[in-house]
């Protein structure tokens, strides 16, 4: 019997671990409703991201000549941001 009484207070004891490192991450874990804010935040800051370094990324060709066009788009909405401030 006392072998046996060894493995349930074993077991009892790893339980508990379980127990402790549950409640545990439980509190380190946000709510699912903060998760899903996050995760749309992330996308859409990766997005903005990607948006601003190809815009950087065609003017920085433009300068060198290597994108056409490029200058003439600027040129367009200089444009219209001028009669935008009239």
């Amino acid at each position: 019997m006392d072998e046996t009484d060894d493995q349930l207070e074993e077991g009892l004891e790893h339980l508990k671990n379980i127990e402790e490192e549950l409640s545990e991450l439980k509190e380190r874990t946000s709510s699912p409703w903060n998760a899903f804010r996050g995760g749309v935040l992330q996308g859409v800051g990766a997005i903005v991201g990607s948006i601003i370094a190809l815009i950087v990324l065609g003017w920085l060709l433009s300068l060198f000549g290597l994108l056409p066009g490029f200058g003439w788009i600027a040129h367009y909405i200089q444009n219209v941001a001028s009669q935008l401030h009239r």
